[in-house]
C-alpha cells in the first residue's frame, strides 16, 4: 500500500505559482487593467472631419484635404416613359465609370421645417381685421403643420474631393459635365453645407433656420 499511494502521490500535478487563482501578480495585473481609463474627448470639434472653410466655400478636412457638397437635382421615376429612364440609369452608370476619384452619394431625408411659414400666417391671422378670412388662415395653418408632421425631404447630394481647391474645382466642373443632361447639379452656398453637415450628425432634428 505504501509503493501505491507513493506513485499516486508522484502522478499529481503540481500547480505552478502564476496559475494559481490566488496569485497576487494576477490580482495586481487586474488592477491595474481597472485603474486604466481611457481618455475621453472632450468636445465634437475634436472629432469633427471638418476644420475650415477654404475658397470657393469648399470645406478644408483634418486629413488636408478638401471636400465640396453638391446636390443633385432628383426626379419622378415613376412619372418617366422607358425610355428617358433607360437614358438617365446609362447616365449614372456612365457616370462611376468616368469620375475616377473619390465620389460618395449621399441620401438625406431630412423633417420638414415650416416654422417660418406658420409664424407668417398666424400672423396674418392675429392682424386680420375681416372676420370672413380667419377660417381660410387656419386651414393653412392646419395643412402645414400636418405636412411637417408627416412628410419628410428628399435631397440627395454628392461628396467630391481633392488634395487641394483647384484640384477640386476641376472635378467639380467634371462631375457637372458628365450629370448635364440627366440630372444637373445645383450649387450651394455655405449656410446649406453646414446645414447639410448638421442634418448627418443630427438625423432626428429638424434643419436649421436662418
Amino acid at each position: 500500500m505504501a509503493l501505491f499511494n507513493e506513485k499516486k502521490y508522484k502522478k499529481r500535478k503540481v500547480i505552478s505559482n502564476d496559475n494559481a487563482i490566488m496569485n497576487e501578480k494576477n490580482m495586481m495585473s487586474q488592477q491595474e487593467k481597472k485603474g486604466k481609463k481611457k481618455k475621453i474627448i472632450s468636445s465634437f470639434a475634436d472629432i469633427v472631419p471638418i476644420v475650415d472653410i477654404a475658397e470657393f466655400d469648399f470645406l478644408e478636412m483634418r486629413n488636408g484635404e478638401f471636400m465640396e457638397i453638391i446636390q443633385v437635382t432628383s426626379k419622378d421615376v415613376y412619372s418617366l416613359n422607358e425610355n428617358d429612364k433607360d437614358n438617365d440609369i446609362f447616365s449614372l452608370a456612365y457616370l462611376f465609370q468616368a469620375f475616377i476619384p473619390d465620389i460618395k452619394l449621399v441620401p438625406l431625408h431630412t423633417p420638414v421645417n415650416l416654422e417660418l411659414q406658420k409664424n407668417n400666417i398666424v400672423r396674418n391671422i392675429r392682424k386680420c381685421k375681416e372676420p370672413a378670412y380667419i377660417p381660410f388662415l387656419e386651414k393653412k395653418l392646419a395643412e402645414l403643420e400636418f405636412i411637417e408632421e408627416y412628410r419628410t425631404n428628399k435631397e440627395y447630394f454628392f461628396f467630391i474631393y481633392g488634395d487641394s481647391v483647384r484640384n477640386l474645382q476641376e472635378r467639380k466642373v467634371q462631375l457637372k459635365k458628365l450629370l448635364a443632361r440627366s440630372n444637373p447639379i445645383v450649387e450651394l452656398d455655405i449656410s446649406k453645407k453646414i446645414n447639410v453637415l448638421y442634418q448627418l450628425s443630427n438625423l432626428n432634428s429638424k434643419p436649421k433656420i436662418d
